[in-house]
């Protein structure tokens, strides 16, 4: 078991997508970079960059740390939200496009494009849900 966010974390999710995913079929191709801006993480209230890029479909990037230095690297999508709703996200309780209507997170980037990749997202989320992971 891994601890959700943990630099473990991420190089699990990362193979595990990698493994599983078709970057055509299931990813649809898609070109997007998303930094995820996870406030208020356990124990301390701290902060928590969890960045993903993807190119063609194939996720090249996937990182989670604490490290401000990441808010550098290019991101089309800025997705800012507490914890308890990434939890839900990951853990398959709430879809992504649920978290934005609801307003459990707040995004910054082109909203028309943003909804042209919440499939591929969902199933990116879908797929690393699978991990065993302690919340």
């Amino acid at each position: 078991m891994v601890k959700y966010l943990s630099e473990e974390w991420a190089t699990e999710a990362k193979k595990k997508v990698l493994a599983e995913l078709d970057p055509k079929k299931d990813l649809k191709g898609m070109n997007a970079s998303l930094m995820n801006v996870v406030q208020n993480v356990p124990p301390d209230q701290k902060t928590i960059y969890f960045y993903i890029r993807f190119v063609d479909g194939k996720l090249e990037e996937l990182l989670a740390t604490s490290d401000e230095s990441v808010k550098q690297k290019p991101a089309e999508f800025t997705v800012t939200g507490d914890y308890t709703t990434f939890v839900q996200i990951s853990s398959g309780q709430m879809s992504s496009a649920m978290a934005l209507l609801k307003n459990r997170v707040k995004m910054a980037g082109n909203k028309i494009k943003a909804f042209t990749i919440t499939k591929p997202i969902d199933t990116f989320n879908a797929c690393i849900q699978k991990l065993s992971t302690e919340y």
